[in-house]
């Protein structure tokens, strides 16, 4: 009755509302499930537990299981290796035993086989992150607009008066690092007509996590610049540690800017300026899009970027002066 009230007179229906309010009734989700041969899960992929205080995906994960929650949905936590092969395997054996009706997949790359096997074998799915390497795609995706994002540090620094505005990051990989990489060069001969081409090659310091200390304190020497854009809070971390070495004052003559607002930047002295993710966002719309597909009535891919917001604190909230200091 209470799935299809439509075949029952209303004095019934009213008397079992009644009973249901008087007794506390709850309907079961093991017996929803069955009737609509669904599990009621989603799997979702975690890494190898080791610690990573700028990881995202930690903070996203909580997201995507808090808004799950609220539509009867829990998460499988896959704990498998990161390549492609072992991922696709996982899955292949989660379907094949019905234990989940999809999969969010995160950390997306060039050449990513998921999506590809996923796809080809008709498995509903979300990717939070973009395909790369690809002028189209059929699944659904959403991003943050990272570009955005690193233009809006770079205009912020600017209009405190940083023209020497640097960037660190990891190696290229024709994905998100390359991305965000991009997106300073583009801002900063947009947004200062004082930088050159060659200004902004000389600005941009290439290094895996750590960096070598006397390298990157040679290169704020160097360039001298007063400013700092980091791939993500790591980088920026970093950053201030090496001006603080050279003789610098983070927050007063020096500024750093971070990627993906986690606790390396709160945390920090003086907190780092950083690039934040809207999470509880990107969780919904992941979820719209997958359950659209589990219920059959996406009509097109979901496939969105949406906007993320630079949280500005202390080591890049002052105006710079102009003999820097």
């Amino acid at each position: 009755m209470l799935n299809s009230p439509e075949r029952v007179s209303q004095d019934l229906q009213e008397a079992v509302h009644r009973a249901i309010e008087e007794t506390g009734y709850r309907p079961s989700s093991m017996a929803r499930s069955l009737a609509l041969q669904r599990t009621g899960l989603i799997a979702f992929r975690v890494g190898d537990g080791m610690r990573n205080e700028a990881s995202l995906l930690d903070p996203f994960m909580r997201e995507v299981a808090r808004v799950g929650a609220r539509r009867d949905y829990r998460l499988v936590l896959n704990a498998v290796a990161d390549d492609d092969s072992s991922q696709i395997e996982s899955y292949r054996a989660l379907m094949a035993s019905n234990s989940v009706d999809g999969v969010i997949i995160v950390e997306t790359h060039p050449d990513d086989k998921r999506a590809q096997w996923l796809t080809e074998n008709g498995v509903p799915f979300v990717a939070f992150g973009r395909p790369w390497g690809e002028t189209s795609s059929e699944h659904s995706w959403v991003d943050v607009d990272a570009r955005l994002g690193i233009r809006q540090a770079v205009e912020h620094l600017h209009a405190n008066g940083h023209e020497r505005i640097g960037y660190l990051g990891s190696p290229p990989d024709g994905g998100r690092r390359e991305d965000r990489r991009d997106a300073w060069r583009d801002a900063m001969l947009e947004v200062s007509g004082r930088v050159t081409v060659d200004d902004v090659e000389a600005l941009y310091f290439e290094t895996d996590l750590p960096a070598d200390d006397k390298k990157l304190d040679d290169f704020l020497r160097s360039t001298e610049a007063t400013a700092v854009i980091g791939q993500d809070d790591r980088f920026a971390s970093q950053a201030v540690r090496s001006a603080v070495r050279i003789g610098l004052k983070p927050g007063k003559d020096f500024a750093a800017v971070g990627f993906d607002d986690s606790l390396i930047a709160t945390d920090a002295q003086p907190p780092i300026s950083s690039i934040a993710q809207p999470l509880t966002e990107a969780a919904t719309l992941v979820w719209d899009a997958l359950l659209s597909q589990i219920g059959g009535d996406e009509e097109a891919p979901l496939q969105v970027l949406i906007p993320p917001k630079l949280v500005v604190r202390g080591s890049s909230d002052f105006k710079l002066n102009q003999s820097g200091t």
